[in-house]
C-alpha cells in the first residue's frame, strides 16, 4: 500500500504549469502569492519585493513577524530579512514543563523583545537547482527584571529556538543546495553553524569549572513531493551536534579511568504539509 501511494505521488501524469519551486531561498514571490504549512510559517507577498511571514499557531501567544525585502533579482537573488518577536507570554505558559524549577518559585521570565536581521543569497545551477547562503542574528532587549537562564535541554533544536531569549544572543551562518529530480520531486540538503550567548558552566570537578560551548552544528536532509499544483509534502531528518555537558569514561594508558567531555548528537524526523497560492 505504501509503495503504491509513493508510486502514485511520483509518477502521476498530472501536468504542472511550473516545476516544483525550491523553498527557503532568497526568492521573494510576486505580489499576492502565499504559502503556509502545519509547521512552516505563513508567508504572504504584499509587494513584488516584500514578503511578510509569521507562524499562525504561535502568533497569539508569542507575537512575531518577519519581513523579507528583495534587494537583487537576477541572476543572483539577494534578500534582507528583519523581524521582531515577544516570546515572554508563551515561555511563561510552559514554565512548569520546560522550566519546572520555576513553577512555584519567585523566579520568572521577564518581558523582552527579540529583534532579528539576516541576509540570504541564492543562485541557480543547471536549470532548476538552487544554492543558498544565509547569515542572521537575533538578540534580546530586556523590558524589566528577568531570571531567564539557558535551558540546556535534552533537545538541541529546542535550545536553539530559545537561545536568544534565554542566553541573549543567537547567530547563524549556513548554506543549502536544492536539487530538482523532476517537476514533482526535490531533494534539499542544509548545513548550519550557530553561535549562542553564554550557556553557563558545568558543576566544578577535579578539572575545575568548565563552560558549555556556545557552538552548535546542524544538518538537514529532506525531500519535497508535489501532491498537487499548489501543495507538497516535506519529509526529512535533522541532525544537531551540541555540547550538553555529557561525559564518558575513558581508560587511560596508566590503567586509571577518567571522564572526558563529549558533544551530543540529536536526530529528529521532520514532516510537514505545505499549501501555496499565486
Amino acid at each position: 500500500m505504501r509503495a503504491t501511494l509513493l508510486f502514485v505521488l511520483l509518477s502521476s501524469t498530472l501536468a504542472f504549469a511550473q516545476p516544483l519551486p525550491a523553498r527557503d531561498t532568497a526568492d521573494v514571490g510576486p505580489r499576492g502569492s502565499w504559502s503556509v504549512g502545519v509547521f512552516n510559517p505563513l508567508r504572504i507577498a504584499v509587494h513584488d519585493n516584500v514578503e511578510l511571514q509569521t507562524h499562525p499557531l504561535l502568533f497569539f501567544v508569542a507575537p512575531h513577524v518577519d519581513a523579507r525585502f528583495a534587494l537583487l533579482r537576477t541572476p543572483l537573488r539577494l534578500t534582507a530579512e528583519a523581524g521582531l518577536s515577544m516570546p515572554t507570554f508563551a515561555m511563561r505558559l510552559v514554565k512548569g514543563y520546560l522550566f519546572p524549577s520555576w513553577d512555584t518559585s519567585q523566579s520568572d521570565i521577564g518581558w523582552m523583545l527579540i529583534p532579528r536581521a539576516g541576509l540570504l543569497l541564492s543562485g541557480n545551477v543547471l536549470e532548476h537547482d538552487v544554492w543558498t547562503l544565509r547569515a542572521d542574528a537575533a538578540f534580546r532587549i530586556g523590558l524589566g527584571p528577568n531570571s531567564a537562564t539557558p535551558l540546556n535541554s535534552f533537545l538541541t533544536p529546542l535550545d536553539l529556538v530559545l537561545a536568544a531569549p534565554l542566553t541573549g544572543f543567537r547567530s547563524r551562518v549556513g548554506g543549502a543546495y536544492d536539487h530538482a529530480f523532476n517537476d514533482r520531486l526535490r531533494l534539499r540538503g542544509e548545513l548550519n553553524l550557530y553561535v549562542t550567548g553564554s550557556q553557563g558552566d558545568l558543576p566544578a570537578s577535579s578539572q575545575g569549572i568548565a563552560s558549555i560551548s556556545p557552538l552548535v552544528f546542524t544538518a538537514h536532509l529532506g525531500v519535497d513531493i508535489a501532491v498537487s499544483q499548489h501543495s507538497r509534502i516535506t519529509a526529512g531528518v535533522l541532525w544537531a551536534n551540541a555540547d550538553q555537558g555529557a561525559t564518558r569514561v575513558v581508560e587511560g594508558a596508566d590503567g586509571f579511568s577518567d571522564r572526558v567531555r563529549v558533544r551530543s548528537n540529536d536526530f529528529l524526523p521532520t514532516l510537514d504539509f505545505i499549501w501555496e497560492g499565486f
